[in-house]
């Protein structure tokens, strides 16, 4: 069990039913009215002592105690407040008889909640609806902080900004307060139709975290520029129910002939009825009563790392391999622990059901919670004091922590043994091609069947006449020079001003110089340090009728930005900053869903919702190759076939039906060897070929070829996007289903690798990986990052290595379009369109954005990066294109 009930506190403590205080080594409730009780714990947790400890009474207030705090400092003070005075407590270390106290304030009034300064010499009360600020040995408060209209219910500073202050309240409304100055920064509005009733400090980040009275957990940004905003909002009541309905499906499910796939709570098999079904649970009473932020040990060899420091930063590639803070949640029927970048369920444990407990009987069930304290007090052990709602006790709970880490190694081992026989899956190949992989399949060019009529039959040879036989000379002959054209000029003087007179060269025209400096930049490296693309440089109305751009992709040179284009059409525009169009593909009956280049930018592929894919030319023209039937080319129209090879195709011209749903998503793969395109609930790869041959007496037949390798179905109804590597060698597709799963396919293998389920609340809508380009470089690992999005849900970072959820990034509004998410070359920041006309860069060492870019009239639907530059294209609704760069 990973919680264990230690001991109960005496019946009658805690008579006002106060929240119990907790710290790393000690627990404070009132005994009595005005008595404080204050228990040692260190020795219980380490198994020093198997006695139930005593408490240290601290008498001193004559009137009712209504709060308690202990400071954030090695010295374990203590504060408790009441009407008549409020006093500071050391406490005692080993050896030492006796506990001092001082009055620090006398007569405040009725406190609700009080907190230490991080130099602890201001203590911040909660009086009503104000706020008091006090100094040690002043006598009296030095400043009044006034906004709310309610009850104030929690106070605390912040610790990376040693004058920060964040206050909640019973009007719902939180307000961030500069000490030092004495003014207000900010006041939220109403976010919760419920009481705020508990927050907690992040040590890593400058991040906030605060409870509500209907559940609701809510995470807001404090760092400066950053405008307070939100970075998560989970409904605990709602999440609570989801988990235990899967445990519930876990301990009932005996069906072992659906396929396996392993969650954190254990194996469960897929089911194939429930498509498209997504979970609604009633709203239960799960009041979030304490939070606390939990720390992990990034130095195995060193026991006192989990402690954090706030000067540490981590890279792109670190949150990958980097233990992430865990938020400890304590509601009123279940402990939950959440990893903080992921916002993923840990750990969920029951209170309504039998706990581990160092009593006499061994178990020990104290049902719903009333109030609670939790603090963290080692590596991987939080300790809880928690007590009952219909019974007169308080409980000590020791909870262990699950390490993120560990969880992921955990799950990869589960799935690894479970699915796929211990072989791990990476973007990058780590094992050759196996003998019957389907990528080891290949296309021989046509021959031509044409009938011998003369020559020699035996030999099939032409016989060769004077005619027909090739002009040649015996010896080279020289040009007479009757075919130039004559000499007119025989003398022209030099009449330039500018050299008779010394001067320079005259300065290169603009387009020149823009050529030259183009071609200059495409030689160097992508500059990781040059930060984010912020500044608009450029605008461009690609079409000026309303025009929506779907999709924007740049070729891998950097040379061309490719669009698709909701008016049938796709569009190339040279790069970067050009207002010309290059070239303009036009065939399709239906919106072009995406379009994307080949690894070396010479050809395009269209999806369009026509139920027809296309490949183009870099240089326009009709299609080279139209792919709209399932088994391969139709060969009615070969130029290169036989009598009998014809009448053997129409034979199977019946079985080669079209496609019969609409094209999401085609793209090369494997370095331009082979199309991947997906269409209703079939992943589909294609082996094509392009030959030079061309008919000019028959142009509309060709002898460009594909044939299908193999195919892959989904137990869901449709794929609703998919996303796989071109610019170098890889196995892996990874598509999102309607059923809101991820499924990995391994085309080497031929096989389903991994099937990462309830991604999200709605079915997956754009989807990237960090693929780099040739101009940046990147960890060997940090190719292993997907990133998915859809409607109402923040985006999702996932990591192939460990099969598991990073992180979640959210801020931008996605509500019902598509809006396309992309890579940065370096990694570093992920692109996002939005619905509040606004393109969004979230950098993913900080977990949120940084910078929110204008230009648009209309929603952002599609965005794309430059693979070689700074630079960022951003697409509307409105069809007008919008580039940023770097400053």
């Amino acid at each position: 069990m990973d919680a264990t009930c230690l001991f109960s506190l005496p019946l009658h403590a805690n008579p006002r039913r106060l929240d119990p205080c907790v710290c790393r080594e000690w627990i404070a409730v009132p005994l009595t009215k005005n008595v404080i009780g204050v228990w040692n714990i260190s020795d219980i947790r380490s198994g020093r002592s198997k006695v139930k400890p005593f408490p240290t009474e601290l008498a001193g207030h004559d009137k009712e105690i209504t709060a308690l705090s202990f400071s954030s400092s090695k010295t374990m003070s203590l504060v408790s407040a009441s009407k008549d005075k409020i006093l500071v407590w050391k406490l005692k270390n080993r050896g030492e008889e006796e506990v001092k106290s001082h009055i620090f304030y006398s007569n405040p009034g009725e406190v609700s909640c009080l907190c230490f300064s991080n130099n602890e010499d201001i203590v911040a009360i909660a009086v009503e609806y104000d706020i008091q600020l006090l100094k040690n040995q002043s006598g009296k408060p030095f400043a009044f902080l006034k906004a709310h209209r309610s009850l104030v219910t929690g106070v605390n500073f912040c610790p990376h900004y040693s004058s920060t202050l964040v206050s909640i309240s019973d009007d719902r409304t939180f307000c961030v307060w500069d000490v030092s100055e004495m003014s207000l920064l900010y006041q939220s509005t109403i976010i919760s139709p419920a009481p705020l009733i508990s927050l907690a400090m992040n040590l890593v980040k400058p991040h906030v975290a605060i409870g509500t009275a209907d559940g609701s957990l809510k995470v807001f940004d404090l760092t400066d520029g950053h405008d307070f905003r939100g970075l998560a909002n989970i409904d605990m009541s709602l999440l609570v129910k989801k988990e235990q309905s899967n445990r519930s499906l876990l301990d009932n499910d005996s069906d072992n002939s659906a396929p396996t796939v392993v969650k954190k709570s254990g194996k469960k098999h897929l089911q194939v009825s429930t498509d498209d079904e997504i979970l609604t649970c009633a709203q239960s009473s799960e009041s979030i009563l304490s939070i606390k932020y939990a720390y992990f040990s990034q130095n195995q060899g060193d026991p006192n790392s989990w402690v954090p420091n706030l000067s540490q930063s981590s890279g792109a590639g670190d949150i990958m391999v980097e233990k992430a803070p865990s938020i400890c949640v304590v509601t009123s029927n279940s402990f939950v622990q959440l990893d903080a970048r992921s916002l993923q369920v840990l750990q969920l444990i029951d209170t309504n059901k039998d706990m581990d407990s160092f009593s006499f009987s061994g178990t020990t069930t104290f049902g719903p919670i009333a109030f609670s304290g939790l603090d963290q007090n080692g590596p991987q052990q939080m300790t809880a004091a928690v007590g009952a709602m219909f019974e007169n006790r308080i409980d000590v709970i020791a909870w262990k922590l699950l390490d993120t880490i560990a969880v992921r190694e955990s799950d990869k081992v589960n799935t690894d043994s479970a699915n796929t026989g211990n072989i791990e899956i990476s973007i990058i190949p780590i094992m050759p091609l196996s003998d019957k992989s389907p990528l080891k399949s290949e296309m021989l060019p046509p021959v031509a069947g044409k009938p011998v009529t003369k020559g020699d039959v035996a030999t099939g040879k032409k016989k060769l006449t004077t005619m027909s036989q090739p002009l040649t000379f015996k010896s080279k002959v020289k040009s007479s020079g009757y075919t130039q054209a004559p000499r007119m000029t025989m003398f022209k003087p030099e009449t330039s001003k500018s050299k008779l007179l010394g001067i320079g060269k005259t300065p290169l025209p603009k387009t020149t110089q823009a050529k030259a400096s183009i071609s200059k930049m495409l030689k160097e490296n992508y500059d990781p340090q040059a930060g984010p693309p912020t500044e608009l440089c450029d605008s461009f109305i690609a079409e000026h009728q309303a025009t929506a751009i779907i999709n924007l992709n740049f070729a891998g040179d950097g040379s061309g930005l490719a669009c698709a284009m909701s008016n049938k059409t796709g569009l190339v525009l040279k790069t970067p900053f050009s207002k010309q169009i290059f070239c303009s593909f036009t065939g399709h009956d239906g919106a072009v869903n995406n379009m994307q280049w080949s690894a070396d930018s010479s050809l395009l592929l269209t999806a369009s919702n026509d139920r027809k894919a296309f490949l183009w030319s870099r240089t326009g023209g009709d299609p080279l190759l139209v792919l709209n039937n399932v088994k391969g080319s139709s060969t009615q129209n070969d130029t290169y076939q036989t009598s009998s090879q014809a009448g053997c195709a129409n034979s199977k011209l019946a079985d080669n039906k079209i496609f019969d749903k609409e094209i999401k998503n085609c793209q090369f793969f494997f370095m331009d060897k082979f199309i991947l395109l997906t269409y209703g609930s079939t992943l589909a790869l294609y082996k094509f070929l392009v030959t030079p041959q061309k008919d000019e007496i028959k142009r509309y037949s060709s002898g460009n070829r594909y044939k299908l390798v193999s195919s892959w179905g989904t137990e869901s109804s449709c794929f609703t996007a998919s996303a796989a590597v071109n610019s170098f060698m890889s196995y892996l597709a990874v598509c999102a289903t309607s059923a809101r799963n991820l499924e990995v396919y391994d085309l080497n293998r031929s096989a389903l690798a991994h099937s990462f389920t309830d991604c999200h609340s709605r079915p997956v809508h754009s989807m990237a990986i960090n693929e780099g380009s040739c101009y940046a470089s990147q960890p060997m690992d940090a190719h292993n990052v997907i990133a998915t999005s859809a409607h109402t849900d923040p985006i999702k970072l996932w990591d192939l290595r460990n099969k598991n959820s990073i992180q979640a990034l959210q801020g931008h509004m996605n509500k019902a379009h598509a809006c396309q998410i992309a890579f940065s070359p370096c990694g570093n920041y992920l692109a996002t369109g939005s619905e509040n006309k606004l393109t969004y860069i979230y950098d993913l060492r900080k977990g949120t954005y940084v910078e929110r870019l204008r230009g648009h009239n209309e929603v952002v639907t599609s965005v794309a990066f430059h693979p070689a530059y700074p630079l960022l294209a951003a697409g509307s609704l409105d069809g007008k294109l919008v580039f940023y760069k770097s400053k």
